[in-house]
Protein backbone atom coordinates (compact mmCIF):
# COMPACT_ATOMS: atom_id res chain seq x y z
CA UNK A 1 0.00 0.00 0.00
CA UNK A 2 1.77 3.66 -1.00
CA UNK A 3 1.57 5.90 1.51
CA UNK A 4 -0.08 9.52 1.02
CA UNK A 5 3.22 11.22 -0.03
CA UNK A 6 3.88 8.61 -2.83
CA UNK A 7 0.06 8.98 -3.87
CA UNK A 8 0.80 12.63 -4.22
CA UNK A 9 3.64 12.71 -6.14
CA UNK A 10 1.85 10.59 -8.38
CA UNK A 11 -0.85 12.46 -8.58
CA UNK A 12 0.78 15.76 -8.54
CA UNK A 13 1.46 16.13 -12.95
CA UNK A 14 -2.25 15.77 -13.28
CA UNK A 15 -3.08 19.02 -11.30
CA UNK A 16 -3.94 21.35 -13.17
CA UNK A 17 -4.91 23.85 -10.17
CA UNK A 18 -3.09 24.45 -6.99
CA UNK A 19 -4.79 25.28 -4.09
CA UNK A 20 -4.99 28.68 -2.86
CA UNK A 21 -4.37 30.22 -6.02
CA UNK A 22 -6.84 32.99 -7.70
CA UNK A 23 -8.34 30.13 -9.68
CA UNK A 24 -8.41 27.10 -7.61
CA UNK A 25 -11.90 28.05 -6.67
CA UNK A 26 -14.67 25.68 -8.32
CA UNK A 27 -16.01 29.07 -10.50
CA UNK A 28 -12.48 29.85 -11.16
CA UNK A 29 -10.86 29.28 -14.91
CA UNK A 30 -8.45 26.67 -14.06
CA UNK A 31 -10.85 24.37 -12.39
CA UNK A 32 -13.13 24.90 -15.38
CA UNK A 33 -10.24 24.18 -17.72
CA UNK A 34 -9.68 20.75 -16.07
CA UNK A 35 -13.46 20.11 -15.53
CA UNK A 36 -13.55 20.66 -19.35
CA UNK A 37 -10.19 18.27 -20.05
CA UNK A 38 -11.33 15.56 -18.20
CA UNK A 39 -15.14 15.45 -20.15
CA UNK A 40 -12.46 14.46 -23.39
CA UNK A 41 -9.86 12.56 -21.85
CA UNK A 42 -10.00 9.21 -22.52
CA UNK A 43 -10.55 6.87 -19.22
CA UNK A 44 -6.83 4.71 -20.19
CA UNK A 45 -5.09 8.10 -20.35
CA UNK A 46 -5.28 8.79 -16.43
CA UNK A 47 -4.92 5.36 -15.37
CA UNK A 48 -1.58 4.80 -17.09
CA UNK A 49 -0.59 7.48 -15.15
CA UNK A 50 -1.10 5.80 -11.96
CA UNK A 51 0.96 3.07 -13.26
CA UNK A 52 -2.07 0.90 -14.86
CA UNK A 53 -3.66 0.08 -18.26
CA UNK A 54 -7.19 -0.48 -18.20
CA UNK A 55 -9.54 0.23 -21.25
CA UNK A 56 -12.92 1.42 -21.72
CA UNK A 57 -15.31 1.30 -24.34
CA UNK A 58 -17.73 4.39 -24.30
CA UNK A 59 -21.71 2.57 -24.81
CA UNK A 60 -24.17 5.16 -25.72
CA UNK A 61 -25.28 8.08 -22.98
CA UNK A 62 -22.56 8.16 -19.67
CA UNK A 63 -21.76 10.23 -16.91
CA UNK A 64 -18.37 11.55 -16.67
CA UNK A 65 -15.84 9.75 -14.46
CA UNK A 66 -15.63 11.86 -11.63
CA UNK A 67 -16.11 9.46 -8.97
CA UNK A 68 -12.55 8.21 -8.71
CA UNK A 69 -11.46 11.55 -10.55
CA UNK A 70 -12.66 13.49 -7.32
CA UNK A 71 -10.40 11.05 -4.99
CA UNK A 72 -7.42 11.97 -7.28
CA UNK A 73 -8.64 15.26 -7.50
CA UNK A 74 -9.01 16.27 -3.59
CA UNK A 75 -5.41 14.22 -2.65
CA UNK A 76 -4.38 16.89 -5.12
CA UNK A 77 -5.88 19.65 -3.92
CA UNK A 78 -8.00 20.81 -7.01
CA UNK A 79 -11.91 22.24 -6.55
CA UNK A 80 -14.16 21.42 -9.11
CA UNK A 81 -17.88 22.83 -8.71
CA UNK A 82 -20.06 22.23 -11.66
CA UNK A 83 -21.39 18.35 -12.97
CA UNK A 84 -21.86 17.20 -16.34
CA UNK A 85 -23.98 14.37 -17.95
CA UNK A 86 -22.61 13.77 -21.38
CA UNK A 87 -24.75 11.95 -24.00
CA UNK A 88 -21.57 10.13 -25.65
CA UNK A 89 -20.61 12.67 -28.37
CA UNK A 90 -18.88 14.84 -26.08
CA UNK A 91 -22.17 17.01 -25.84
CA UNK A 92 -23.29 17.29 -22.55
CA UNK A 93 -27.15 16.89 -21.38
CA UNK A 94 -27.37 18.38 -18.38
CA UNK A 95 -25.52 20.78 -16.11
CA UNK A 96 -25.72 22.28 -12.61
CA UNK A 97 -24.49 24.56 -10.77
CA UNK A 98 -25.15 26.68 -7.44
CA UNK A 99 -27.39 28.60 -9.63
CA UNK A 100 -29.59 26.65 -11.81
CA UNK A 101 -29.93 23.07 -13.33
CA UNK A 102 -30.69 22.15 -16.92
CA UNK A 103 -31.26 18.94 -18.60
CA UNK A 104 -32.40 17.23 -21.37
CA UNK A 105 -36.21 16.58 -21.57
CA UNK A 106 -37.67 14.97 -25.17
CA UNK A 107 -37.27 17.73 -27.36
CA UNK A 108 -36.85 20.53 -25.10
CA UNK A 109 -33.66 21.88 -22.47
CA UNK A 110 -35.14 22.33 -19.10
CA UNK A 111 -33.64 24.97 -17.02
CA UNK A 112 -34.63 25.03 -13.20
CA UNK A 113 -33.53 28.38 -11.54
CA UNK A 114 -32.40 27.60 -7.52
CA UNK A 115 -30.76 30.85 -7.08
CA UNK A 116 -32.91 33.44 -8.67
CA UNK A 117 -29.95 36.57 -6.86
CA UNK A 118 -27.17 35.15 -8.79
CA UNK A 119 -24.96 36.54 -10.59
CA UNK A 120 -26.41 36.24 -14.45
CA UNK A 121 -23.02 34.96 -15.43
CA UNK A 122 -23.15 31.81 -13.97
CA UNK A 123 -26.86 31.29 -15.54
CA UNK A 124 -24.85 31.82 -19.21
CA UNK A 125 -22.63 29.65 -18.12
CA UNK A 126 -24.40 26.62 -17.79
CA UNK A 127 -26.56 27.03 -21.08
CA UNK A 128 -23.37 27.60 -22.90
CA UNK A 129 -22.52 23.94 -21.30
CA UNK A 130 -25.11 22.55 -23.09
CA UNK A 131 -24.54 23.98 -26.05
CA UNK A 132 -27.32 26.83 -25.71
CA UNK A 133 -26.88 30.45 -26.21
CA UNK A 134 -28.72 31.91 -24.23
CA UNK A 135 -28.45 35.16 -22.04
CA UNK A 136 -30.78 34.94 -18.74
CA UNK A 137 -30.81 38.18 -16.61
CA UNK A 138 -33.04 38.09 -13.41
CA UNK A 139 -33.99 41.65 -12.48
CA UNK A 140 -36.15 42.53 -9.45
CA UNK A 141 -39.90 42.93 -10.00
CA UNK A 142 -43.08 43.16 -8.11
CA UNK A 143 -44.72 40.18 -6.55
CA UNK A 144 -47.14 39.88 -9.34
CA UNK A 145 -43.89 40.35 -11.71
CA UNK A 146 -42.41 37.39 -10.52
CA UNK A 147 -41.64 34.36 -12.75
CA UNK A 148 -42.13 36.39 -15.90
CA UNK A 149 -40.56 37.30 -18.70
CA UNK A 150 -40.02 41.00 -19.19
CA UNK A 151 -38.15 41.27 -22.46
CA UNK A 152 -37.21 38.64 -25.08
CA UNK A 153 -35.12 39.48 -28.22
CA UNK A 154 -34.45 36.39 -30.16
CA UNK A 155 -31.54 36.40 -32.84
CA UNK A 156 -32.53 33.65 -35.71
CA UNK A 157 -29.48 31.89 -37.05
CA UNK A 158 -29.71 28.78 -39.77
CA UNK A 159 -33.13 26.62 -39.44
CA UNK A 160 -33.68 28.33 -35.54
CA UNK A 161 -36.38 30.77 -36.96
CA UNK A 162 -40.38 30.80 -34.86
CA UNK A 163 -42.73 28.84 -36.04
CA UNK A 164 -45.72 31.13 -38.43
CA UNK A 165 -48.14 31.75 -35.88
CA UNK A 166 -52.09 33.28 -37.18
CA UNK A 167 -52.66 34.40 -33.29
CA UNK A 168 -50.07 34.77 -30.23
CA UNK A 169 -48.94 31.71 -28.41
CA UNK A 170 -49.30 33.05 -24.87
CA UNK A 171 -47.03 29.80 -23.56
CA UNK A 172 -44.27 31.75 -26.47
CA UNK A 173 -42.55 31.67 -29.76
CA UNK A 174 -42.38 28.14 -30.73
CA UNK A 175 -39.82 26.35 -33.12
CA UNK A 176 -39.99 22.99 -34.93
CA UNK A 177 -43.36 23.01 -32.41
CA UNK A 178 -41.56 23.13 -29.24
CA UNK A 179 -42.42 26.30 -27.36
CA UNK A 180 -39.76 28.52 -25.76
CA UNK A 181 -41.57 29.15 -22.58
CA UNK A 182 -41.03 30.36 -18.82
CA UNK A 183 -43.83 29.01 -15.85
CA UNK A 184 -43.27 27.93 -12.59
CA UNK A 185 -43.39 24.68 -10.62
CA UNK A 186 -45.92 23.39 -9.15
CA UNK A 187 -48.24 25.48 -11.86
CA UNK A 188 -49.36 28.60 -11.20
CA UNK A 189 -47.46 29.16 -7.72
CA UNK A 190 -45.94 32.39 -6.60
CA UNK A 191 -42.08 31.79 -6.00
CA UNK A 192 -42.00 35.03 -3.87
CA UNK A 193 -44.38 33.46 -1.18
CA UNK A 194 -43.99 29.79 -1.60
CA UNK A 195 -40.15 28.91 -1.11
CA UNK A 196 -40.88 25.37 -2.68
CA UNK A 197 -42.10 26.86 -5.99
CA UNK A 198 -39.57 27.31 -8.93
CA UNK A 199 -38.76 29.37 -12.29
CA UNK A 200 -38.62 27.44 -14.84
CA UNK A 201 -37.52 27.99 -18.51
CA UNK A 202 -37.82 25.72 -21.79
CA UNK A 203 -35.93 25.60 -25.04
CA UNK A 204 -36.15 23.62 -28.15
CA UNK A 205 -33.33 21.28 -27.64
CA UNK A 206 -33.00 22.01 -32.12
CA UNK A 207 -32.62 26.17 -31.05
CA UNK A 208 -29.17 26.99 -32.58
CA UNK A 209 -29.91 31.00 -32.39
CA UNK A 210 -29.54 33.00 -29.58
CA UNK A 211 -31.72 34.50 -27.03
CA UNK A 212 -31.35 37.28 -24.46
CA UNK A 213 -34.52 37.32 -21.31
CA UNK A 214 -35.25 39.35 -18.81
CA UNK A 215 -37.02 37.54 -16.02
CA UNK A 216 -38.77 38.79 -13.39
CA UNK A 217 -37.12 37.94 -9.96
CA UNK A 218 -38.21 38.76 -6.01
CA UNK A 219 -36.74 42.65 -5.32
CA UNK A 220 -34.73 42.74 -2.37
CA UNK A 221 -35.99 45.27 0.03
CA UNK A 222 -35.37 48.84 -1.54
CA UNK A 223 -34.77 47.25 -4.68
CA UNK A 224 -36.68 49.52 -7.56
CA UNK A 225 -38.56 47.38 -9.48
CA UNK A 226 -38.07 46.60 -13.48
CA UNK A 227 -41.47 46.15 -13.98
CA UNK A 228 -42.35 50.04 -13.11
CA UNK A 229 -44.89 50.06 -15.75
CA UNK A 230 -47.15 47.87 -14.55
CA UNK A 231 -48.54 49.36 -11.82
CA UNK A 232 -52.30 49.26 -13.16
CA UNK A 233 -52.43 45.78 -14.31
CA UNK A 234 -54.54 43.42 -11.56
CA UNK A 235 -52.70 42.40 -9.14
CA UNK A 236 -50.60 45.40 -8.46
CA UNK A 237 -50.23 48.41 -6.46
CA UNK A 238 -52.40 50.39 -8.36
CA UNK A 239 -54.14 47.73 -9.71
CA UNK A 240 -57.83 48.75 -11.29
CA UNK A 241 -57.20 52.55 -11.16
CA UNK A 242 -57.94 53.91 -14.27
CA UNK A 243 -56.50 57.15 -15.68
CA UNK A 244 -56.88 56.81 -19.33
CA UNK A 245 -59.19 60.01 -19.17
CA UNK A 246 -56.64 61.66 -16.66
CA UNK A 247 -57.81 62.47 -13.18
CA UNK A 248 -56.82 65.70 -10.51
CA UNK A 249 -53.95 65.02 -8.32
CA UNK A 250 -56.34 65.24 -5.07
CA UNK A 251 -58.27 62.15 -5.97
CA UNK A 252 -55.41 60.41 -7.30
CA UNK A 253 -53.30 60.80 -4.00
CA UNK A 254 -56.74 60.08 -1.78
CA UNK A 255 -56.66 56.60 -3.40
CA UNK A 256 -52.94 55.83 -2.99
CA UNK A 257 -53.51 56.52 0.44
CA UNK A 258 -55.90 54.06 0.75
CA UNK A 259 -53.74 51.65 -0.38
CA UNK A 260 -51.13 52.49 2.19
CA UNK A 261 -48.97 54.17 -0.60
CA UNK A 262 -46.35 57.03 -0.55
CA UNK A 263 -46.89 58.97 -3.37
CA UNK A 264 -43.66 60.99 -5.48
CA UNK A 265 -44.25 63.25 -8.89
CA UNK A 266 -42.51 63.59 -12.03
CA UNK A 267 -43.25 66.07 -14.54
CA UNK A 268 -44.34 65.12 -18.05
CA UNK A 269 -42.68 67.82 -20.78
CA UNK A 270 -44.43 68.15 -24.13
CA UNK A 271 -42.79 68.63 -27.32
CA UNK A 272 -44.51 71.99 -28.87
CA UNK A 273 -43.55 71.13 -31.99
CA UNK A 274 -44.40 67.67 -32.43
CA UNK A 275 -47.09 66.98 -29.53
CA UNK A 276 -45.59 63.98 -27.99
CA UNK A 277 -43.57 63.40 -24.71
CA UNK A 278 -39.87 64.92 -24.70
CA UNK A 279 -39.02 64.05 -20.95
CA UNK A 280 -39.93 62.99 -17.54
CA UNK A 281 -38.53 65.12 -14.60
CA UNK A 282 -38.91 64.52 -11.01
CA UNK A 283 -40.75 66.76 -9.27
CA UNK A 284 -41.18 67.87 -5.73
CA UNK A 285 -44.45 67.28 -3.85
CA UNK A 286 -44.76 71.14 -2.91
CA UNK A 287 -44.27 71.97 -5.97
CA UNK A 288 -47.34 69.65 -7.33
CA UNK A 289 -50.77 71.63 -7.27
CA UNK A 290 -54.48 69.57 -5.98
CA UNK A 291 -56.00 70.62 -9.46
CA UNK A 292 -52.81 68.90 -11.55
CA UNK A 293 -53.79 66.07 -13.92
CA UNK A 294 -52.29 62.68 -13.35
CA UNK A 295 -52.10 60.65 -17.00
CA UNK A 296 -50.20 57.72 -15.42
CA UNK A 297 -48.55 55.76 -12.57
CA UNK A 298 -45.30 53.64 -12.41
CA UNK A 299 -44.68 51.45 -9.13
CA UNK A 300 -41.25 52.40 -7.70
CA UNK A 301 -40.31 49.64 -5.09
CA UNK A 302 -42.86 48.01 -2.67
CA UNK A 303 -44.83 50.90 -1.01
CA UNK A 304 -44.09 54.13 -3.03
CA UNK A 305 -46.11 54.98 -6.97
CA UNK A 306 -44.89 57.29 -9.00
CA UNK A 307 -47.46 59.84 -10.53
CA UNK A 308 -46.95 61.41 -13.71
CA UNK A 309 -48.62 64.60 -13.84
CA UNK A 310 -48.84 68.10 -15.76
CA UNK A 311 -50.00 71.44 -14.69
CA UNK A 312 -52.56 71.62 -17.47
CA UNK A 313 -54.89 69.15 -18.85
CA UNK A 314 -53.61 67.96 -22.39
CA UNK A 315 -56.31 67.15 -24.79
CA UNK A 316 -54.98 63.20 -24.95
CA UNK A 317 -53.37 61.49 -22.56
CA UNK A 318 -49.57 61.25 -24.48
CA UNK A 319 -49.22 57.50 -23.12
CA UNK A 320 -52.26 56.60 -25.67
CA UNK A 321 -51.29 58.78 -28.37
CA UNK A 322 -48.28 56.53 -29.84
CA UNK A 323 -45.62 58.87 -27.70
CA UNK A 324 -45.14 55.99 -25.38
CA UNK A 325 -46.10 52.30 -24.35
CA UNK A 326 -49.57 52.74 -23.06
CA UNK A 327 -49.93 51.17 -19.34
CA UNK A 328 -50.60 47.32 -18.65
CA UNK A 329 -53.89 47.30 -16.99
Amino acid sequence: MRNVDEINELLRPLARVEPGQPDSRASGAGARALLASIAVQEPDIASRGLGRTRRYAPRGPRRLALGLTAAAVLAAGVVVGPSLLEDGRGVAVSYANSAVEIGREGDQYVARIKDPFADHAEYTEAFHAVGLNVDLRLVPVSPGGVGKILGMIIAAKGSSRPDPEVRPDPSGPRFGGVALSMETAPKGCRPVQNGHCVMVMRIPAGFTGSVDVRLGRQAKPGEEYANFDSAMAPGEMFGGVRLRNGRSVDDVLAEARRRNLIAVFSLIRMDERTGVMSSFDPLPEDRVGPGWTVWNAWQVRAGVIRLLVTPERLPENPFYNGSAPPPAS
